[in-house]
């Protein structure tokens, strides 16, 4: 282990920061698009979705923490050869272990790209209608690139200076819209199958996602009890909001006037007025607040994954920011691989679905292969007593 990754080890989160860490990556881009996708499936009961679809994620969280817990000062990358391997044969560890690692930094490093596309997509369609797509996407990537010339305490500390920026104006705007609710538009409230249910609840799986980052920044808890409870809390939070917004799109729009919009929940800020007309044009504010999400969504992904391959390859700080400069170009390429917009929901919809498996699956398969251990150690131990 090099001197920077010692050093780094004695900077810790707090409660607080970790749930900051949790709720400012997952309050993203789909703040934009969650009332739509959610109410295409369950109609006027689409505001049921981000509940249950929560579900998933405080499972898989509780999963994550309860392995970082198991291995404290551990991040994902540092334990994964201990799951797989033995103490008396240590590179059979590594290599059982590297498809794993590998998945789970080529996901983040891909999902950094779709989450700037979609970014891109709503800036030059909605505010900058003549700057170039690419100039907004590099500049969002500059951005994250800055972030990781400097080591794990500074992104801590940059997520619980945006978190309260990004939390109360969008619980303020969900709220304001309110104004012009038809409350009829989201009767009647329970006659969703449970089959749609679940198909519905998959659609929120998206915006839920980004959590996993937490299986480097686990690591550096400053209690190991605290894991549990930051988790819980960032996606309590992340739920309440979503929630807020799928509500207020459907009993202002209606679910069908929903599915004729691209970015439904600009448009829902387009028609709230704040009281004594304070702000004239809320989506300019709105727009700003929503930079910022994305930024955390999209600098956090992207840190976790250069931080997590300078691990694989033991280096430090420096390594981190050589790679990070060197990965940034062909991050571009892959955040303008898809042609259109349609393009960009198909793939958003497929990074969905290998979130359900990376968050679900490899926690999991791990604990299950822990469990494992355990109990043949134990029966050693006995018949060795015995």
């Amino acid at each position: 282990m090099s001197k920077q990754d010692v050093s780094s080890r004695q900077q810790t989160f707090s409660l607080w920061q970790l749930t900051s860490l949790i709720t400012s990556t997952l309050i993203g881009v789909g703040v934009l698009t969650l009332p739509r996708s959610t109410s295409s499936v369950l109609f006027e009961a689409g505001w049921m979705s981000p509940v249950f679809g929560s579900v998933v994620a405080i499972i898989s969280i509780w999963m994550i923490a309860k392995l970082s817990q198991r291995f404290p000062g551990m991040t994902f990358i540092e334990y994964s050869p201990i799951v797989w391997g033995k103490k008396n044969y240590p590179k059979i560890g590594k290599w059982l272990s590297m498809p794993w690692i590998l998945g789970y930094l080529v996901f983040l490093y891909s999902t950094t790209a779709i989450v700037a596309r979609i970014f891109g997509e709503v800036v030059v369609t909605s505010v900058l209608l003549d700057t170039p797509l690419e100039v907004i996407i590099i500049s969002m990537f500059l951005l994250a690139f800055i972030l990781c010339l400097h080591d794990v305490e500074v992104v801590a500390r940059v997520n619980e200076l945006l978190f309260p920026m990004i939390l109360f104006p969008i619980l303020f705007i969900a709220l304001a819209s309110f104004q012009k609710a038809e409350w009829n538009n989201i009767l009647p409230l329970f006659r969703v199958p449970a089959k749609s249910l679940l198909q519905g609840s998959y659609e929120a799986i998206y915006s839920f996602s980004g959590y996993e980052i937490m299986l480097i920044f686990f690591a550096y808890a400053h209690e190991n009890k605290s894991k549990v409870k930051a988790g819980f809390y960032g996606i309590g939070i992340a739920m309440i909001v979503y929630t807020l917004i799928v509500v207020a799109g459907i009993v202002v729009f209606g679910y069908e006037e929903l599915q004729r919009v691209a970015w439904p929940t600009l448009e829902l800020v387009k028609t709230t007025q704040v009281p004594g007309l304070i702000l004239e044009r809320l989506e300019s504010a709105f727009l700003a607040v929503w930079v910022t999400a994305v930024f955390t969504t999209v600098a956090n992904a992207y840190y976790a994954a250069m931080y997590g391959i300078r691990q694989l390859f033991n280096k430090g700080i420096v390594f981190q920011r050589v790679i990070s400069a060197i990965l940034f170009i062909p991050l571009y390429y892959i955040a303008l691989w898809p042609q259109n917009i349609v393009d960009i929901f198909r793939v958003s919809s497929f990074v969905g679905i290998l979130s359900l498996f990376l968050n679900l699956g490899i926690p999991t398969l791990y604990l299950i292969v822990i469990l494992i251990k355990d109990f043949a150690s134990k029966q050693k131990e006995r018949n060795a007593d015995g």
